[in-house]
């Protein structure tokens, strides 16, 4: 009995570490206000709850939903009706770069292309 319960206890606490590792990658993704490398007021707003906006000045116009896996943002979805596209993205604490997973002539959408062709972006304080 005492080594079943030993055992239902290492399962549980196995569990626990593989969800803590499985936990959603959005945690390590910034959150916040980006501007354009080399704009001033033209950037990209990631939310928590996994929805992004492109902006430029006070007019937003393009809003969607996004994934992160590792060190891989997909465009799951957007108004601007393009397909899913996944990125590699890296943060060093300020800026942040994205660069297609495959090749961005597949994309569709040259919106996308011109905002995620290896872009970098800086976070707004």
């Amino acid at each position: 009995m005492k080594n079943k319960k030993l055992f239902v206890i290492g399962l549980l606490l196995l569990a626990l570490m593989l969800a803590a590792c499985n936990s959603p990658a959005k945690a390590n993704f910034p959150i916040g206000k980006f501007i354009k490398s080399g704009a001033t007021n033209y950037g990209l707003v990631f939310n928590e709850d996994g929805t992004f906006a492109v902006f430029d000045g006070q007019s937003t116009f393009v809003k969607g939903t996004y994934s992160v896996d590792g060190d891989i943002y997909t465009d799951e979805s957007n108004n601007q009706n393009c397909p899913p596209m996944s990125f590699k993205y890296t943060f060093d604490g300020t800026n942040l770069t994205f660069i297609y997973v495959g090749n961005p002539a597949d994309d569709p959408c040259g919106g996308r292309r011109s905002d995620f062709n290896n872009q970098t972006y800086i976070l707004s304080k």
